[in-house]
């Protein structure tokens, strides 16, 4: 999980509780990464496939969608 406190929230902890008690899963073990370090990798990718697509023409089939996005992704993984 990310550290927004939406995922910390009593309701999200809660749930985790409601699976463990009603035998969904035996435990449930929580792990934050560090503040300001959740999404580097992440975003770095959504910035390429962002500023490549800016200077394409629409995507008008899944072909194209899918040929954009390889493009796009290529070096930056």
């Amino acid at each position: 999980l990310d550290n927004a406190s939406d995922n910390k929230s009593r309701w999200m902890l809660g749930f985790f509780g409601w699976l463990v008690k009603l035998g969904y899963v035996r435990e449930v073990r929580l792990s934050m990464m560090m503040v300001g370090h959740a999404h580097e990798g992440i975003d770095a990718i959504f910035r390429c496939v962002s500023e490549y697509w800016k200077r394409q023409a629409k995507v008008l089939t899944p072909s194209v969608f899918l040929t954009y996005l390889r493009d796009s992704v290529e070096g930056a993984v």
